[in-house]
């Protein structure tokens, strides 16, 4: 069995397609996977659904993930980051908006099953403890900081009980607040952590009490509209501008010892793209061209990896693919098959 982590220097490239990879029809997973060994992609990502109110993943989640790693591994890749992601605080999810409401005892129980039902696969497992927990319909954000701490901490020693050797990363947050009822990831990280706004610790807390465990960091670096060469001044949004400011504070945390050295020294961005649709739109000439220059900014800045999110547009939402809903390619994808 191998769990480890990849460890090579160079920037590895990441693919996830919420949709084509776990499909059914072969078809569809055919077209993900050519686009991945195309690209040279060598991890993939996806999610086990949760809206808190279950203690195991639905069979027919496993089963899909087990045949999407076995298809990635005979498809050149090595590496499946596997997180966990839900509506918890919408009402058309789990509707929580207190966290504190949100069972750990439960989330105890999905983290382990999970485990259990897929640390047999051969590729190399990745953990996420949550998705975008800083987003206000994905997570509560009344109490939401100091629970996602104790569920990063809860993941960690499930799957360490099971799989010593498998990496756990901490962070997953989106990359600024799109909305006043959501909050930026390093608010939400100094909140968490006991931190006051310059990321020391706040008077009267104690590391032992505010400290998480991880293998690694990962962030979501979206920055649809401005071209990433352009510096972003901010502590608090945390995205593919201000690259070099975020792995700062992040080092400036783990000598608080609330976070391991270890940990945000690995940096993965595990969600990046340009979005073709809507207010946020971007051109396909610049999400071109934007592509290409924050693949040089996380080389730059010796991330770990860099992970394009999606292959084909959904018919729903958040048309970020390298190809539209009917399968014609984009400008954007003949740049990222080239990334090196």
């Amino acid at each position: 069995m191998l769990v480890l982590a990849p460890q090579a220097s160079a920037l590895s490239k990441g693919l996830m397609d919420e949709n084509l990879p776990r499909s059914d029809d072969p078809v569809q997973r055919a077209e993900f996977f050519a686009t991945a060994k195309a690209a040279n992609v060598k991890f993939v990502r996806t999610y086990i659904q949760w809206e808190g109110k279950t203690s195991h993943p639905a069979p027919h989640e496993i089963e899909s993930i087990r045949r999407y790693a076995t298809e990635a591994l005979a498809n050149g890749i090595d590496t499946m980051f596997i997180g966990f992601n839900g509506l918890i605080a919408a009402p058309q999810g789990g509707g929580f908006d207190d966290a504190r409401d949100i069972s750990l005892k439960r989330y105890r129980a999905l983290v382990k099953s999970s485990v259990t039902a897929l640390k047999d696969l051969p590729i190399r497992l990745v953990w996420e403890p949550m998705n975008e927990a800083n987003i206000y319909t994905l997570f509560p954000k009344k109490h939401g900081p100091e629970v996602w701490r104790k569920m990063q901490n809860i993941a960690y020693e499930e799957v360490k009980a099971q799989t010593p050797k498998a990496m756990v990363t901490a962070g997953e947050l989106a990359p600024y607040a799109r909305n006043p009822k959501s909050t930026n990831p390093g608010t939400w990280v100094q909140r968490a952590l006991g931190l006051d706004s310059k990321f020391k610790p706040r008077k009267g807390t104690k590391a032992k009490d505010y400290a998480i465990k991880a293998d690694g960091w990962t962030l979501h670096s979206y920055d649809y509209l401005v071209n990433p060469a352009k510096t972003l001044k901010s502590d608090t949004m945390w995205t593919i501008r201000n690259i070099p400011r975020t792995k700062s504070l992040l080092r400036k945390i783990a000598r608080t010892k609330r976070v391991p050295a270890g940990a945000v020294n690995k940096l993965y961005i595990t969600e990046f793209a340009y979005i073709a649709e809507g207010s946020q739109a971007t051109s396909e000439e610049n999400a071109a061209k934007w592509t290409q220059t924050a693949w040089d900014i996380a080389k730059k800045n010796q991330l770990r990896g860099f992970l394009w999110f999606q292959v084909r547009d959904p018919v729903d939402i958040f048309y970020s693919g390298l190809k539209t809903i009917d399968g014609a390619e984009r400008k954007v994808f003949p740049v990222f098959l080239g990334l090196n």
